[in-house]
């Protein structure tokens, strides 16, 4: 009786033992898996606060990107953002690089909980034009013939073939002048205007002098006209691109963005493209016109750069250009084809340089808009320290 007392408190003991040590080893793995999890929970709170600030201050880059293109002298902006796992602030300073046209864009962010990230970035400024010319040499560039009849007056770029050296006409072609046509420089044109005593070239009745600053059947007139004023090859990624700075594409003439102000504007495939007065001295257009026959009302006055562009100007079709009387075009006009049609009528190409000047801000930005700006990133210069 007393060994089987003895034996029944013996299995007892190891039973209470035992489940005692399974107790503590369950207690212990409890408290280990509870430690794991809040861990994993900070863990994954952090990572959606690192997620969450640096949104915030990649969103701080993005905003000082749209607000350079609206206002190019801005030095600073901020902004704030809320998700429902964090809200913040940002702010973002801009300043310039030390390199012409670079600027230094520093997005620092910061969420209420304190945690906190900085992207820096590096933005170059590209004008619409090519940055290696100072512009086209002359006011009339045709990648062909140019029939200068009537009486029409073309004003010189003084320095279009160098210092000192003034173009009024370069073309791929042959130039032929008649009618009363008449090349001049720009302090004749502005102190009396242009006549046979001061003319560069000039079409006088049966006598017909033809200058230097007509630069007719130019063996290195530019084998694509596209790359030579935009800086972009003639192809479809290089059109792209230009396309991405325009301020519109449009299917009309009559679009009023057109009339509404400084701008790069493009037009596809309009039949018959007739425009009036555009732009002025200190808003000048650029006006693509890409397969279409281009008109310029009489009397209008135009100020900017025109480009007639054919997609093949070897083709079959011919798309014209006609400037009708009294018509005056201050700035450049370029095609990449011939077909244009000079009739005999009054009408002026003037090169004017401050119309030049703003389409290139050679004197600054002015406080507002930059259609002639784009504003891209510097490979490699994007980093999340500092």
């Amino acid at each position: 009786m007393a060994t089987d007392i003895n034996h029944a408190r013996r299995c007892g003991f190891i039973t209470l033992a035992v489940t005692l040590i399974l107790l503590s080893t369950l207690a212990a793995v409890s408290a280990f898996i509870g430690k794991v999890l809040i861990a994993d929970k900070r863990l994954t709170l952090n990572e959606i606060e690192y997620r969450v600030v640096m949104a915030a201050a990649e969103k701080g880059i993005a905003e000082a990107m749209a607000e350079l293109k609206v206002e190019p002298a801005a030095t600073a902006i901020s902004g704030s953002i809320a998700t429902a796992s964090a809200s913040g602030s940002y702010q973002v300073t801009i300043m310039p690089n030390g390199v012409p046209g670079v600027s230094d864009i520093l997005s620092r962010a910061t969420l209420d909980s304190g945690a906190e990230a900085v992207v820096t970035v590096q933005v170059a400024e590209r004008g619409i034009l090519n940055p290696n010319n100072s512009g086209p040499a002359g006011p009339l560039m045709v990648a062909g013939t140019l029939p200068a009849n009537g009486t029409i007056t073309i004003v010189a770029n003084p320095n279009g073939g160098g210092p000192g050296i003034p173009v009024s006409i370069w073309s791929a072609g042959g130039v032929d002048i008649g009618g009363s046509a008449t090349t001049c420089g720009l302090d004749e044109y502005h102190n009396g205007g242009c006549n046979k005593d001061n003319a560069y070239s000039y079409k006088s009745g049966s006598e017909t002098i033809i200058g230097p600053d007509i630069v007719a059947n130019a063996p290195d007139f530019p084998d694509d006209l596209v790359e030579y004023v935009f800086g972009e090859p003639d192809s479809a990624e290089g059109w792209a691109r230009i396309e991405s700075q325009a301020t519109a594409i449009v299917n009309s003439c009559s679009d009023p963005r057109i009339t509404g102000g400084a701008g790069v504007f493009i037009v596809e495939s309009v039949q018959n493209c007739t425009i009036g007065s555009i732009g002025t001295r200190e808003a000048p257009v650029v006006l693509i016109t890409k397969d279409s026959n281009l008109t310029i009302n009489a009397n209008s006055q135009v100020y900017g750069l025109v480009f007639a562009y054919d997609t093949d100007p070897s083709g079959a079709d011919e798309y014209k250009i006609t400037i009708n009387g009294g018509a005056k075009f201050f700035g450049m006009m370029l095609a990449n084809h011939n077909s244009i049609d000079l009739p005999n009528g009054h009408y002026a190409a003037v090169y004017d340089p401050e119309v030049l000047c703003n389409i290139n801000y050679c004197q600054g930005r002015p406080s507002g808009e930059a259609p002639f700006v784009s504003f891209s990133y510097v490979p490699g210069s994007w980093k999340d320290w500092e």
